[in-house]
């Protein structure tokens, strides 16, 4: 009768030891899909996507330094920044748009319908197209 008893308490405490250990691999699995490796989408890069699909556009020449420093708050989400190149030997120059938007100086945004001479804070950009960072 002993040995029953302890074969019973034997597969018992088998039992809860391997319950105990799927809850652990569980946890732990569900952990990791929690804490992805997935790098977040930067402000700057929702911004840019956010002033592209409102049909904002930045007018800028390659060698003007202002545009320059206006690309540069964007860091690596410049490449989505909706820019237009105005200089006639820049690439993907559109000069003929700049002067049909009558374009006097760099940079210029338009947003909105509206233009916005010189370079802006990435703050006042989401200001004027109504961007909220919670996007």
């Amino acid at each position: 009768m002993i040995d029953a008893n302890r074969s019973f308490w034997h597969s018992r405490i088998a039992s809860w030891a391997l319950a105990g250990c799927v809850a652990v691999i569980g946890l732990t699995l569900t952990s990791c899909s929690i804490t992805s490796d997935e790098p977040s989408i930067s402000y700057e890069e929702r911004l840019a996507t956010h002033l592209t699909e409102q049909g904002a556009a930045m007018y800028g020449a390659f060698w003007c330094p202002h545009c320059e420093d206006q690309k540069a708050l964007f860091g690596d989400a410049v490449d989505s920044v909706p820019y237009v190149e105005c200089a006639p030997d820049g690439e993907n120059a559109q000069p003929q748009l700049c002067v049909d938007k009558a374009i006097q100086g760099y940079p210029t945004w338009e947003i909105n319908g509206e233009f916005y001479p010189g370079a802006r804070s990435l703050e006042e950009l989401a200001q004027l197209s109504g961007f909220s960072s919670a996007e």
